[in-house]
C-alpha cells in the first residue's frame, strides 16, 4: 500500500508534469464544437474555464483543446438541443477522450468545483486532474461516471481528485475507476464519498486516501450501491481510509 507521504509528493509532481506541458497554438476550438457560446476563453495555448457555465449539449475533450479549470467552477453539461422530428432529448455527457486532458491551474486555492453532467462522465484514454484542497469537488451525473484514463498520455495517476471533500454520485448509472486513479482528502472535514443507489461502485487500480488530523489519522470513505454486494474492490485497490459500506 502506498504511504500517504509518498502518494501527496505523487500527487505534487503530476500536477506540475501537467503544468509543463505546452498549449496548442493552432487550431484551439474553446467553443468544443459549439456547446459553449460564446466560446471559453484561452491562456497560454489552453481553454481556461471558471464561474457558472453550461453546455449546449455533450463536451467532449481531444488532444487538440485542453481544458483547465481557472477558479471557482460550476459546470452543467446540458442536453442537446432539439433536432429532427419527432424530437428527442440526448442527454449531454462529459467525455475526456484519447489524449485529451481536463486539468487545473495554480494556486491550489481554486475555490470549490462541481461538475454535473445529465449523461455520463467519463475519462476513456485521456488525464483528468481535479485540484481543490481547500474546498470541495464533485462529480455528477446521471447516467454513470468511468474514469478510465490512459497512462500513456504521459500522467501519472490518470484521474487524479484532490479536494477537502470529494463526493461522485450517480443516480442511475455505474460508478467505475481503474488505470491508476486516485482521489485524496485532507483536512479537517475531509471525506470521500462514491454514491450509486441503482448500479455497481467498481475499483480497481486505485487508490483512495481520507486523512484528518494533518494526516494523523484516517478519515471515513463511504459507498453506496444499490446493494452491500454491488461494492467491488479489485485488483490494486489501495484504501487509506476507513470504508463505510452503506445498505
Amino acid at each position: 500500500m502506498k504511504t500517504w507521504k509518498g502518494l501527496i509528493t505523487s500527487v505534487a509532481i503530476a500536477s506540475l508534469t501537467l503544468l509543463s506541458y505546452p498549449g496548442v497554438s493552432f487550431g484551439l476550438d474553446c467553443s468544443y464544437g459549439g456547446v459553449f457560446n460564446p466560446p471559453l476563453p484561452s491562456q497560454n495555448g489552453f481553454c481556461v474555464a471558471s464561474g457558472a457555465l453550461k453546455t449546449l449539449g455533450s463536451l467532449n475533450i481531444d488532444a487538440s483543446s485542453w481544458l483547465f479549470v481557472a477558479g471557482p467552477l460550476t459546470l452543467n453539461v446540458n442536453e442537446q438541443p432539439l433536432q429532427g422530428f419527432p424530437f428527442s432529448l440526448i442527454p449531454g455527457s462529459l467525455t475526456i477522450g484519447p489524449g485529451g486532458v481536463m486539468g487545473t491551474l495554480p494556486p491550489s486555492n481554486l475555490g470549490p468545483i462541481q461538475i454535473t453532467a445529465v449523461g455520463a462522465i467519463n475519462n476513456v484514454g485521456g488525464a483528468l486532474n481535479l485540484w481543490a484542497p481547500n474546498d470541495t469537488v464533485t462529480l455528477k451525473a446521471g447516467k454513470g461516471i468511468s474514469l478510465q484514463g490512459n497512462p500513456a498520455v504521459g500522467f501519472d495517476p490518470t484521474s487524479l481528485i484532490v479536494g477537502d471533500t470529494v463526493e461522485l454520485k450517480t443516480t442511475k448509472g455505474n460508478i467505475t475507476l481503474n488505470n491508476n486513479t486516485v482521489l485524496f482528502s485532507l483536512g479537517d472535514e475531509a471525506d470521500v464519498s462514491l454514491v450509486a443507489p441503482r448500479g455497481t461502485i467498481t475499483l480497481a487500480n486505485t487508490t483512495i486516501f481520507v486523512l484528518k488530523s494533518g494526516g494523523a489519522e484516517f478519515g471515513i470513505c463511504n459507498f453506496q450501491a444499490k446493494t452491500q454486494a454491488n461494492v467491488i474492490f479489485g485488483p490494486n485497490t489501495n484504501l487509506g481510509c476507513i470504508p463505510n459500506i452503506k445498505k
